[in-house]
C-alpha cells in the first residue's frame, strides 16, 4: 500500500527503527533529506572555495564584495519569480533544474581551472548562475516540505531537513579545505559538480502530493498577494526582519572567514575550514536537538534568546586570536542560530496556506539574499576598516535590532507554534 505523507502507519520494524520519530520512517522524506545534504554540500563548496580563491588571488575586500553582489542580485530576482512559479508548477521540477544549473556551472569552472586560466572574473561571473539557482531552488524547497509530510510533523521535518543542510556545513569545509590545498580549484569544482548531479537524481525519485489551482494570479499580482499577507501577519514580518539582519550579518561572517584565517590566525584554507566546520557542527547539534524534541513551547521567546546568543558568540569570535577559541565560538553560534532559523521557518510554514506558500517563501528567500549581500557590505567595510572593526559593526548592529524587537513587540515574546 502506498505511503501517504504524514499518515499514521503500523510498524513491525526493529526496536531502534520503531523508536525513531515518524517523519524519519517515511522513505520519501529520507530521500528529500539526502537531496538537501548533497545540494547544500554543492552550495557550501561554492561559498567556501570561491570566497577563499578570490581573496587568495587578489587579496582584495572589493573583489569579495563583487562576488557577493554577483550572487545576491540574481538570488533576489529569482527568489521573487521562483515563489510565484512554486505555486503554479511542480516544485520537484524546480528543484531538479536548480541542481542541474549548479552542476553545469561547476563543470565549466572545473574546465577553466584544469586549463590553468582561472581568473577572478570567472568566479564572479559564475556567481550570477549560482545566485539564480539558489533563489529558484531554496524557495521551492521550503514550500516542498509540506507536500511530503503532515502539518503535525512540520517542526521535526524542518529540523531534520535543516540538520542535513548543516551537516554539509561540516563536511563541505573539510572537503573544500583539503581539496583546495591538495587538488586545487579544479578538484573542488569537480566535486561540486558531482554532488549537484546526485541531488538532481534524488529529486527525480520523489513523488510529492501537490495540488495546483486552475487559476493562478499574474506574476506581480502573486507577489503583491504575498506581501499583503506578510503585512497583516506580525509574526511573519518579525521573522523576515530577523532573517534580513541575520543573513547580512552571517553572510559577512562567512565572507570574512578567509580573512580571519589568513590575517588574524596566520593560516589558510585549512584554518578557514576549521572555523566553518565548527559552526557547522554546532548547527547540526542545534537542528537535530530541536527535531528530536519536536517542539519549543515558547517559540517566540526562543527566537529572541537564540538570536541574542548568536550575537554574543560571534562577538567572542571577533576578539579571538587563537584558532581553538575561534572554533569554539563558531560552534556555539552554530547551535543557537540553527534553532533560531528553524523556529522562524516553521512559524511561516504553519501560518500560510499551501496555495500561497511558494510566494511567501519567495519573499523569505528574497530576504535571504542579504546573505551574499553580506559579502558586499563587509567587503567594503574590510577595505575601509579591517576585519575586526568590520565584524564588530555587524555584532553591534544585530544586537541593537534584537533588543529593539525584544523590548518593543510583546507579541513575539508570547508567540507559540500550534500544531
Amino acid at each position: 500500500m502506498a505511503e501517504k505523507a504524514g499518515e499514521p502507519t503500523s510498524y513491525t520494524d526493529a526496536p531502534i527503527v520503531a523508536a525513531l520519530p515518524h517523519v524519519l520512517r517515511q522513505s520519501q522524506f529520507i530521500r528529500f533529506v539526502l537531496s538537501t545534504l548533497t545540494w547544500s554540500t554543492g552550495h557550501m563548496l561554492v561559498f567556501m572555495s570561491n570566497s577563499f580563491l578570490i581573496y587568495d588571488m587578489t587579496g582584495s575586500g572589493l573583489w569579495l564584495a563583487a562576488l557577493g553582489a554577483s550572487i545576491a542580485v540574481p538570488q533576489f530576482i529569482f527568489a521573487a519569480v521562483g515563489g510565484v512559479l512554486a505555486d503554479r508548477m511542480p516544485r520537484r521540477v524546480m528543484l531538479i533544474s536548480g541542481s542541474v544549473i549548479g552542476a553545469i556551472t561547476m563543470l565549466i569552472l572545473a574546465a577553466i581551472a584544469f586549463a590553468d586560466v582561472l581568473e577572478p572574473w570567472h568566479i564572479v561571473a559564475a556567481g550570477v548562475s549560482f545566485g539564480a539557482a539558489l533563489g529558484n531552488d531554496w524557495t521551492a524547497r521550503q514550500a516542498f516540505i509540506t507536500n511530503l509530510v503532515h502539518k503535525s510533523q512540520l517542526i521535526r521535518a524542518v529540523s531534520f531537513d535543516q540538520t542535513s543542510f548543516h551537516i554539509s556545513r561540516v563536511t563541505a569545509p573539510i572537503m573544500g579545505g583539503f581539496l583546495l590545498s591538495r587538488a586545487g580549484a579544479e578538484g573542488t569544482f569537480t566535486l561540486g559538480a558531482t554532488v549537484f548531479v546526485l541531488a538532481a537524481l534524488l529529486f527525480v525519485t520523489l513523488r510529492p502530493k501537490q495540488e495546483i489551482g486552475e487559476r493562478q494570479p499574474r506574476l506581480w499580482e502573486g507577489i503583491s498577494d504575498a506581501i499583503n499577507k506578510i503585512r497583516n501577519d506580525t509574526i511573519i514580518l518579525i521573522v523576515l526582519v530577523f532573517t534580513a539582519v541575520n543573513a547580512l550579518f552571517l553572510g559577512g561572517f562567512i565572507y570574512l572567514a578567509p580573512v580571519y584565517a589568513k590575517d588574524i590566525l596566520d593560516g589558510g584554507s585549512v584554518e578557514q575550514g576549521a572555523i566553518l566546520t565548527g559552526m557547522g557542527i554546532g548547527a547540526v547539534v542545534g537542528a537535530f536537538w530541536l527535531g528530536w524534541r519536536g517542539n519549543v513551547r515558547k517559540a517566540g521567546l526562543g527566537m529572541l534568546v537564540t538570536n541574542a546568543l548568536t550575537v554574543v558568540a560571534i562577538g567572542g569570535f571577533t576578539v579571538s586570536t587563537l584558532l581553538i577559541a575561534s572554533v569554539a565560538f563558531a560552534f556555539v553560534a552554530g547551535v543557537v542560530n540553527a534553532v533560531h532559523i528553524t523556529l522562524g521557518t516553521v512559524a511561516i510554514q504553519t501560518r500560510v496556506d499551501d496555495e500561497m506558500r511558494g510566494r511567501v517563501f519567495g519573499v523569505y528567500e528574497m530576504v535571504w539574499g542579504f546573505f551574499p549581500a553580506g559579502g558586499i557590505v563587509f567587503g567594503g567595510l574590510l577595505a575601509a576598516f579591517g576585519p575586526e572593526v568590520s565584524l564588530t559593526i555587524g555584532v553591534v548592529g544585530t544586537g541593537i535590532v534584537t533588543m529593539a524587537i525584544w523590548l518593543l513587540n510583546p507579541m513575539i515574546r508570547r508567540y507559540t507554534i500550534d500544531q
